[in-house]
Order: structure tokens, then C-alpha cells, then sequence
């Protein structure tokens, strides 16, 4: 099941249309959260503001982004993420 997962968010990403879609899907994500938005990657940390830069340039720490949020949203759909009651 975990190759299918990772076969499909291949073809995702491969697929310009769809990887365009949901290049900017994240932009929009990333872009309503809090200007204070941090994220650590190895020993540095990314603003807001880097993060849509690297997601925009579609480089290697972008990609990583895109891909985290298609997992988050595979989550989300299939009712792996969920609200406290």
C-alpha cells in the first residue's frame, strides 16, 4: 500500500498539470498562515517568507513542502487528521 501511496504522488508531481495545481494549492496554504510561521529544516529555519520562495522555485527544500502537504491532505481525506472532541 505504501508503494502505491508514493508511486501516485510521483505521477503527481510528475504530471506538470497537476504539479502546477498543487504548486499553487501550497502557495495559497502557506500564504494564509500567520507571518510567525517557522520551520526547521537540518540545523536552519525558514520563514514564511522563504518557505513560498523555495515552494515557488520549485527547489529541492519546495518540493519537500509540496510533498508534505500532499500527505497532510491524503491525511486529512482519508481520516487520519482529526479534530479533538
Amino acid at each position: 500500500m505504501n508503494d502505491k501511496i508514493e508511486n501516485s504522488t510521483e505521477d503527481i508531481i510528475l504530471d506538470p498539470e497537476l504539479s502546477e495545481q498543487l504548486k499553487k494549492l501550497v502557495l495559497e496554504r502557506v500564504g494564509s498562515m500567520p507571518d510567525t510561521l517557522r520551520m526547521s529544516v537540518g540545523s536552519g529555519e525558514l520563514t514564511k517568507d522563504d518557505i513560498l520562495k523555495h515552494v515557488e522555485q520549485r527547489d529541492n527544500i519546495g518540493n519537500q513542502v509540496i510533498e508534505m502537504e500532499l500527505e497532510f491532505l491524503r491525511d486529512l481525506a482519508n481520516g487520519m487528521v482529526y479534530a479533538y472532541e
